[in-house]
Parts: C-alpha cells; structure tokens; sequence
C-alpha cells in the first residue's frame, strides 16, 4: 500500500488555488472570541477535525459554499455575510435566520422587466456588483442553541461533516441549517410583507417568486392577485403550488406517493390499507417490497390480558430473531426511542420494520402522517408506519402470511396538487411558511420549515432546481469540475476515474477494482441528470494478452451493471456499484477527489482540461487509456488498462506536464483485494511495474513509450487517438 498511498500523498501536495474567480465571497461579522471566531476547545467531529467551536462552525460553513457552489454558476462574486447572534429562545426557538439584502430590477440581463429579484440573482446574471449595497446574502445563527438550554429537545448543533455519521439525539446539523438560510439568500424567499401579503418596496413591484407562486384555487400566480387575496392564499393548504418547470420535474422523479400495506397481496382476500413513509433513507423501490411479517419479540414474561404488545416494543434485542430474520417486523410504538427499535430489529436479521402506533385512531398524538423520526444512525432496513387499527390487522394474521409495503402508484406524490409541488400554507402558520416547502412531502426537502435531527446526508432535492426556475444559472458550464480520479481513503488501492470527453460533453467512469484478489476494470459513459450521473451500461472484458499477444478479435464484452455517482459537493460523492451478477453484492462508497479541487469559482475560470479523456489504438480496440488533469492543474494521473492470458489487468501512475510530455516514473501494477464489502485495504499489494511516456503530438493524438520493469510485460511503444475525438478548431 506504501506506494498507492505516496502517490495520493504527493498529488495533495499542491499549491493553493487561486481564489479570484470566486462565486461567493463571505465575510464572517462576528468579533474575537464569538461566533466563527469562538477558540473555545472541542473535540474533533466525523468528517471535520477542527479542534475549537469556532473552527468547526467555518468549516461547516465552507462545506455549505462547496455544495451550492457546485451546482450554481454566475458572472460575478455573490457577496454573503455571516455571523452568530442572539436571536432569542422560546417556545418556539429559531434557530436561524437567512435571507436577501436587496431588490433589483430591469437590471442587465434579467429575464423579465419590471420583477423584483433578489440582489443575488441580478448579480450573477448581470456580473454587475450592486455597490450601494454591503451584502448581497445575510445569514444568522442562534449562539444560544449550542448552551443546550435554549430549546427544549436541543442540546446543540452538530458540527459533523460524514454523511455516514448522522447527528446524534437532541442536536441539529449545522450543515442542513447553513444550506437551508444560504437557499433563503438565494431567493427561496418570499418578496412580500408577512401580514398584509403586500409586495416589499414603496413600488409595489412583483417579484420572481410571485410570479412563479399560484393559488390553483383562485387560478392565478400571486403577482397577479390583490394583497387581501394573497393572505388567504398563504393558508390555503395544498392549493398554494409552486409552478417552476424545472423544479416540478426534479419533484416528479423524487417525490413519493403515498404508502400502502397491503395482506395477502394477488390474494382475492387481499387487504391494502394506509401506511406512512419515514420522510428519510432508506426507501423502499417503487414496486414495493412483498415479504412474510413476523411479531417482534423482546424479553419478559407472556402479555397480560388485554395488552398483546407486550413483548414488541424492541427496546431489547428480539428474543425471536430467528423468525424475525429475512421478514417485516412488527414493532409497536412506545418506552424507547424509533432508533432502539430501528438497531434491534435490524440485529435480529429483519428485512424492515413497521411501526404499529400506540395511539387510537384519530387521536391528536397518532402517527397519521408522513415523518421524520429523530435517528442517530444509518440502517440499510426501512422504516414504516401504520395505524393501531392497521397494525391489529397484522399482528392478528396467520404466521408467515405475506405483506407487501409499496405505494399506491395511482395517487399524486405526497406534497403536489395537479402535477405542482406545493409550498407551506399552513392555516396555522404565518410568516416565513411560504418560503419552504410543504411538510407533506416525502421525501422531506431541505427547504421543510421545521428542520429537526435526523440522518441529513447533504441532499439539497429539487430546491437547485427552483433556483433555476428563479433565474440562477446551473453548473453545466462547470461540470468537468467532477473530472478526476476518486478514492475512499479508507478503502486506498481501489477507485474511480472519471472524465469529460467530446468537448466536456461526454462522461466516461472507470472503476480499477478487484474480485478474489486479481484486478479487474470497468468502463462506461455516463448520463447527467443533475443531481447524478447515472452511467446504466458498465462494461468489463476479458479474453486476450498484452503486447503481441493482443488480439482485438478476442476481447469479449460483457455488460457488468451500473454505477451511480451523487456529487456531494465537487470533491465528495458516494458511488453506488450494482453489479448483475447474482455472487456480487451492491455496495456503496463514499469517495472523495485524490486532489480536491475548488467548488467556489465560476464556470468562466475552470481550468483547460481539454487533454484530459480517454485514448486508444484503433487497431487495439479493447484496451487503453485514461488521462485525467487534476483539479489543481498541474498533476496527470494516468490509468493504462490492458490484459494478462485472458484477464484484466490495470496500472496506474502519476505525474506533471512538461511541455508536450508528461513523464509518470511511479507506475504501479496491484494485486490482492476483493469486492464491495469483502474489500482490505491491507491486502492490497502494490508493485512497481515501470514508467510510461507521454507527448501529445495533435490535440486527440499522442504517443505513449511503454517501460517496463516486470518480465511479463514487454516495453513498447503505442500510438492513440482519442475515442470521442473534440473540435480541434
């Protein structure tokens, strides 16, 4: 592993970016010793190893610019202020506070004349800097929340930045609630007086949410209705929709329709009742999941009469395991928290649990509804609810009788009227509520009024996208940002490489892994659907020899699976590998850029990749390369993948340009993992294979010298040409 590991090392090892191209710029208001600057002592986090309250808190903050940085571009710096301050306690405590600090209008570029947009918004399509204003963005934060004395269920924020590593009980993540008031700023924010619903400004301009804000009731967006109206529009409930294009196509693909538990199902006795989603992950797939239940089973003595949950709480490990393992447990709700039940059910080996309320039916306290339940861990089972009347229903059917949890697909998803996601109009809420999304949606959204401590893993769902609906531009001018090679730091030896092709426009995965201890490789283009790149068709080969005993004719394709990436921010993303063979497991792991790269700049400014992508010999066809300039702009890493009697092999090297050449003295050949979860780091050996040669001699040609230390493989010499050539002009 030494060398693998210095290789990573080395490419770390960079100078600093240059931060003239910025998209945001923050200043911190907070004085010596307070807020971001507070040098109290703290220990270090998961994800975030700064070791003083203040230093975490920025480096939360930080992560919050990478990840809207990375999926917002624009023509000038967005300026932000950020500080801590004493926003009061109560019984309901804000935690913070976010929002624009100026209107603009008809300004250079704006997409309609005479609406108001937030200051951010004109900036970055302008690439004007509106001086007679400080701050484009204000942001608050609540010191009081980390005294834990300020809210009731509150003991602190959470300073962590592993998405596998969800805030422990009674704290809130910092991360969600910089994310949610930075979307304030950037215009998820509704332009009109909280009580009299009159436009802001002496005007009366409308503005851009108004006019993408409509009362299906009324038939008609809210730039286009009387003051008087728009107050009883806020708390209209789910007539209150949000008509952005692209937002309401994001919601299409995200949002999930209703819950249903069905006994016996493809029976004539079939029963399909109502069931209610955990607002989080895990989720079950659209067809649902059919499985027998079995009654949870804890310690204790037999019921008593009348109280046949008795020994179902799961607040101790089943005693039933083995009729529990592989099934839906049965839970009833009660004496321990959802996450204790959640642990025990998933020791005992079920498939998912239900959660039976302990309440009656129609009862203020019952669970009827859609939720977030407070976890302080990641279990791969789901999680669902059902009514006491419901859950009788289930505990009273024979033994090993089939269920199946699935959604009534013919039902709008939960949280949209009419093909439109709906904004909060709560009747019982005022204020801000129309600035966030309805709490009924599942999943939740980041932009749900209530945040609360659950296991938050950076998804920002369909608010870009409203963004965009606004007037933001998107990152698609960046998105060779992702380029380069990515690792799990604890899982060194294995990775992905990934590059944009075709003048950026094509994404091309390889992944160098193992399977019983030998290499093997996969390579396939990718599909962007915004939040991910979905690349559907992954191929692996095998069947022919290096050097003269390559034969193109005997190279055999296979389709692998699938890879998912989801981009955190440009430098974190957790890749999904789902391979179709039966004796591989899916697995996911969360990866990061071997040099990390700077979310914070404009698309205008990313560095000249075009070099970057991947080569071949067409009379070769079946082996290659793939070339990647790495986001500091001076380091290449190389990754050579070719054959040994009929099996994959890869090696991979790392250097720095010099005119047309590029020299990779550090090329190394591996050998001894395995996959997915039987994957050891420490069984990963490493030996130095050679070094290999590069000059560009056209701007899709160049030649490769091939030196090789290890008698298996002969030194030669290839000529390559790109497999997606680019416009040379």
């Amino acid at each position: 592993m030494t060398a693998l590991r210095a290789l990573f090392t080395i490419a770390l090892l960079v100078s600093p970016f240059s931060l003239q191209a910025q998209l945001f710029e923050v200043e911190f208001g907070d004085p010596i010793d307070f807020g971001f600057n507070d040098p109290n002592p703290v220990e270090a986090v998961p994800g975030n190893p700064a070791t003083t309250l203040g230093g975490q808190r920025l480096a939360v903050f930080n992560r919050a610019l990478d990840i809207w940085s990375s999926r917002l571009d624009g023509n000038a710096r967005i300026r932000i202020e950020a500080s801590f301050d004493d926003i009061g306690c109560g019984e309901s405590t804000t935690l913070g506070l976010g929002g624009t600090r100026a209107l603009v209008r008809d300004f250079a570029g704006a997409p309609f004349a005479n609406i108001n947009y937030p200051i951010a918004i004109a900036t970055a399509i302008s690439g004007q800097t509106f001086d007679d204003f400080d701050a484009d963005i204000g942001v608050r934060f609540n010191f009081r929340i980390d005294s834990g004395e300020c809210a009731e269920s509150l003991d602190g924020f959470w300073y962590g930045l592993d998405p596998q590593s969800p805030p422990p009980f009674r704290t809130a993540s910092f991360l969600e609630l910089v994310l949610h008031e930075l979307a304030h700023g950037l215009g998820f924010q509704s332009l009109t007086d909280a009580e009299t619903r009159e436009f802001i400004g002496a005007s009366q301009t409308p503005d851009a949410m108004s006019r993408l804000t409509f009362d299906l009731q009324r038939e008609a967006s809210w730039n286009e209705l009387t003051p008087v109206d728009r107050v009883q529009s806020a708390t209209s409930g789910s007539n209150l929709v949000f008509i952005g294009e692209r937002t309401n196509l994001r919601a299409s693909e995200r949002l999930l329709p209703p819950g249903r538990v069905t006994l016996n199902p493809g029976a004539p006795s079939a029963q399909s009742r109502v069931a209610w989603v955990q607002g989080y992950a895990p989720f079950i797939p659209r067809e649902g999941l059919s499985l027998p239940i079995a009654l949870a089973q804890g310690p204790g003595p037999s019921p008593p009469a009348g109280d046949p949950w008795h020994r179902s709480l799961a607040c101790q490990p089943l005693d039933n395991s083995l009729e529990v393992a592989g099934k839906l447990a049965l839970v009833r709700r009660g004496d321990c928290f959802f996450a204790e039940k959640w642990q025990n059910v998933f020791d005992a080996g079920a498939a998912g649990m239900i959660l039976v309320d302990n309440q009656p039916d129609g009862s203020s306290n019952a669970i009827a509804r859609d939720f977030a339940i407070a976890l302080d861990r990641n279990l791969p089972i789901p999680i669902w609810m059902v009514s006491d009347s419901t859950g009788t229903v289930l505990r009273q059917a024979p033994t090993n009788t089939p269920v199946r949890l699935g959604y009534d697909l013919d039902a709008p998803p939960r949280g949209t009227n009419q093909g439109f996601i709906n904004l909060q109009a709560s009747t019982e809420s005022t204020g801000s509520n129309v600035s966030h999304f309805a709490t009924s949606l599942a999943p939740n959204s980041l932009m749900n009024p209530n945040l609360a401590n659950f296991a938050y893993a950076g998804d920002l769902d369909q608010v870009p996208e409203l963004l965009y609906d606004l007037g933001w531009s998107d990152a698609r001018a960046k998105q060779a940002q992702y380029s380069g090679n990515w690792f799990n730091p604890a899982r060194g030896g294995e990775g992905c490489q990934l590059t944009m092709d075709g003048g950026q426009d094509v994404s091309v995965l390889t992944c160098y892994l193992y399977r019983d201890g030998e290499q093997f490789w996969l390579i396939g283009n990718g599909v962007d659907l915004g939040d991910r790149y979905e690349f559907n068709e992954m191929i692996i080969t095998r069947g022919t020899g290096y050097g003269e005993n390559f034969d193109p004719d005997e190279v055999i394709l296979d389709t692998w699976g699938e890879i998912i990436m989801r981009p955190f921010d440009c430098n974190h993303a957790r890749f999904d590998f789902r391979p179709e063979d039966d004796s591989l497991s899916d697995f996911t792991s969360q990866m990061t850029k071997i040099v990390a790269a700077s979310c914070n700049q404009r698309g205008s400014e990313q560095i000249d990749r075009s070099r970057s992508g991947n080569y071949f010999d067409p009379d070769r066809a079946g082996e290659g390369i793939q070339l990647a300039l790495e986001a500091n702009g001076q380091s290449w890493v190389i990754t050579f993948y070719t054959y040994l009697a009929g099996e994959q092999v890869w090696m991979i090297g790392s250097g720095q340009r010099n005119g047309n050449t590029i020299d990779f003295g550090d090329v190394v050949i591996t050998r001894g993992g395995d996959f997915g979860s039987e994957f050891d780091s420490d069984q990963v050996e490493l030996i130095p294979f050679g070094r290999f040669n590069l000059e560009f001699t056209g701007c899709n040609d160049l030649e490769l010298s091939i030196t090789s230390d290890l008698p298996q493989f002969s030194s030669d010499t290839r000529t390559l040409t790109r497999i997606n050539p680019r416009d040379c002009t």
